[in-house]
């Protein structure tokens, strides 16, 4: 009875302490939802600063020579000149014999010609000296009939004296009359040498056109590079016979050449308003039209590959925009004019810019400065609102509705709606609410931005 009550006695201090020890756990405060750590999201970011940008596009083409010249027979004849080292691919300097037809039936008919118009002269002069002389006689045979008019007029007056016989007057009139008849005569003769010269003239015009013309066809017989360029087709050899009309060779230019690239209008349309943006209000003022500044105004290159991926550039100039959209590509033409093609300013030993080549050209606008940009990948949109978000100065999320201007590449201009300084959150938040703590990780605009 003694042990059973004293074994009963040893459970108590035991269970006790377990009872203090669990009110003093329930009297202990307990720790609320906020005292727990929060931890934020993990989010990269991109720190807006303001920058100078140029917009680019960039467009597909084919070269091709601004001026070309085939070389045409214009008279018949065998070829006796025709190198036959001028093959396709020849380069050739202006005043170069290109080929040269037989010239001996023509060097004939140009001495024929030559003495038809000694002829023709000749025959003027005929005409000259024989008026010439015509006049002289003519002068003098009018004062012996003034002499023998006044000797007429004397016997008429003697026969009224009674002082010779009437048959002195009869033989003073035949005498009178046949000199006033020679006279006459010689008036006629000379009537006639002014048409007679005039027809000697017209002949002799007509000889000195049919000269020209033979020397014109000797002349042709010889043609010359009236360019420097690059033969790019022959049509004819050696010996061979050849008529008027015949394509005996084509040169091309290769100092200058043209590029018809084809451009998105969406693309171009940036350039445009990039460029419109960097006009000073003088300019802006001005009637023209935005593409007729645009030469003037926005920078070109043209960009050929060759192999081994060995590129070269070669600055253009922007000539006209064709304003026409290809049907079947939705392409905008732009041509742009290079310059001295054999030599790249990178590159002046490398290869040259060949008619027929297929080349990129690239259209820059000028910089403009101060310009807030943000990657494309971080816009947001709903209900007709773009948006971003951002990180605050607790390092939370929150959001800015902005808005947009000029894309430039993979970057958007922000024009209103974004501080400068601001951490423009790039990647997509969850929750996406207000407060979110977030774990920045920065990135650099270079990685982000691909603007030339």
């Amino acid at each position: 009875m003694l042990r059973s009550t004293f074994s009963k006695l040893l459970i108590l201090p035991p269970i006790a302490l377990a009872l203090v020890i669990v009110s003093w756990m329930n009297n202990q405060p307990r720790a609320s939802v906020h005292d727990r750590e929060e931890v934020g999201f993990p989010v990269s970011f991109v720190t807006v600063t303001p920058r100078a940008v140029s917009a680019e596009a960039r467009g597909f083409g084919r070269v091709e020579t601004t001026r070309s010249w085939s070389g045409v027979a214009e008279v018949e004849g065998r070829l006796v000149v025709y190198d036959d080292n001028l093959q396709v691919g020849t380069m050739v300097s202006a005043g170069d014999l290109l080929f040269e037809i037989d010239p001996r039936d023509y060097q004939i008919n140009v001495a024929q010609r030559e003495a038809d118009v000694l002829r023709a002269q000749a025959d003027i002069q005929t005409l000259q000296v024989n008026a010439s002389n015509t006049q002289a006689s003519l002068d003098v045979e009018r004062k012996i009939l003034e002499i023998h008019r006044a000797d007429r007029d004397r016997i008429e007056k003697l026969i009224e004296g009674g002082s010779v016989a009437a048959t002195e007057l009869d033989s003073a009139n035949r005498t009178f009359l046949s000199q006033q008849s020679a006279v006459t005569s010689l008036e006629a003769s000379l009537a006639l040498v002014a048409p007679d010269l005039r027809s000697a003239e017209a002949a002799l015009a007509k000889a000195q056109a049919d000269l020209e013309s033979a020397e014109r066809d000797l002349a042709r017989t010889r043609v010359v590079a009236p360019l420097d360029g690059r033969v790019s087709e022959r049509g004819a050899s050696a010996s061979e016979y050849v008529r008027p009309g015949d394509t005996l060779i084509t040169l091309e230019t290769v100092n200058t050449v043209e590029i018809k690239a084809a451009f998105q209008p969406s693309d171009f349309a940036q350039l445009v308003g990039a460029m419109n943006a960097s006009q000073t209000s003088e300019q802006e003022n001005q009637n023209d039209g935005p593409l007729s500044r645009a030469g003037a105004t926005l920078q070109a290159h043209v960009m050929a590959q060759f192999g081994g991926g060995t590129a070269r550039t070669w600055p253009a100039i922007i000539t006209r925009v064709t304003g026409q959209i290809d049907e079947s590509t939705g392409a905008i033409g732009v041509v742009v004019q290079v310059e001295n093609t054999a030599k790249s300013p990178q590159d002046p030993a490398g290869p040259p810019l060949i008619s027929g080549g297929f080349v990129e050209v690239i259209i820059t606008s000028p910089p403009i400065d101060d310009v807030v940009l943000v990657p494309e990948r971080a816009l947001r949109y709903e209900a007709g609102t773009t948006y971003l978000y951002v990180a605050d100065s607790d390092d939370r999320l929150a959001r800015r509705d902005v808005i947009i201007g000029t894309v430039y590449g993979d970057q958007v201009e922000i024009r209103e709606g974004l501080a400068t300084g601001a951490r423009v959150v790039l990647s997509d938040p969850s929750p996406a609410t207000s407060g979110l703590l977030l774990e920045l990780v920065e990135q650099s605009v270079e990685h982000e931005s691909k603007l030339p």
